[in-house]
């Protein structure tokens, strides 16, 4: 299983992009008019050989609004791994519990959402991209970004390497997900999963909440990623740079 994408809920899907582009030289390759029925618009982004997405609720109710109300403003919104049967994956997850608030199953993709409450506070969905027969090729197809989407890559950052999750118990959260992912905890971080690309790791939170703490993007040039974002006098501090709700940790 790899880590492939994080979305981020916001009302200001341009701010948030422009904040993306001049930190990290991050392009947007797709805007998909497909998630238009979900109450959203949205922006995804190369990040290496991952993806950053950003949405924005444009209808009444959309879920997406929902969220970012209870939340008080921008936050990360949902997990995305790629796998290479997410099929299988879909029922195992489900005879677990798990309820299916969405699925998608097209000839070239295969994906499940899960409920956010099943899975400890946050949206995470599994998919296939099915003209990828190796889903860990480091730049193969990718749907959600469009088909066009490596003429958007920029050199800045190479890779999304980690996504760290807070919870007022991450230990109980750490193991549910193991479960869930069918990955075990790090023997030497219990509190990590440990992916065949990417990984996972938990903190405690400070409310009920769980959040998207933190996302750790490789870079080239970690001080000029720093120096950018506090040239535009964004939130830096030693955790990395705030933007979307969501603190970015540039890594060598």
């Amino acid at each position: 299983m790899r880590l492939r994408q994080i979305a981020l809920a916001s009302h200001d899907l341009d701010g948030v992009t422009h904040a993306l582009a001049e930190v990290f030289g991050l392009k947007v390759a797709f805007n998909d008019p497909n998630i238009h029925h979900y109450g959203l618009k949205n922006a995804v982004m190369p990040a290496g050989t991952g993806f950053l997405e950003v949405v924005q609720p444009i209808a009444e109710g959309a879920s997406a609004g929902r969220f970012l109300a209870r939340r008080g403003g921008d936050a990360g919104y949902m997990v995305i791994f790629q796998t290479d049967d997410a099929e299988a994956h879909r029922a195992r997850v489900a005879a677990l519990g798990v309820r299916v608030v969405d699925d998608i199953d097209t000839p070239g993709y295969r994906a499940a959402h899960f409920h956010p409450a099943d899975f400890g506070g946050m949206l995470v969905s599994i998919d296939q991209q099915r003209s990828a027969p190796d889903h860990l090729e480091p730049f193969g197809d990718w749907w959600p970004a469009g088909p066009d989407w490596r003429a958007a890559r920029t050199g800045t950052v190479l890779d999304l390497v980690g996504l760290t999750l807070s919870h007022p118990d991450p230990d109980a959260l750490a193991a549910r997900w193991s479960t869930l992912l069918d990955t075990p905890l790090d023997p030497a971080d219990p509190r990590t999963l440990t992916l065949a690309r990417g990984r996972v790791s938990f903190c405690e939170g400070p409310d009920a909440l769980t959040w998207i703490a933190g996302v750790d993007l490789k870079v080239t040039d970690v001080d000029d990623v720093l120096d950018r974002a506090r040239a535009d006098r964004l939130d830096v501090d030693d955790d990395g740079v705030l933007i979307g709700g969501v603190r970015f940790r540039p890594v060598a």
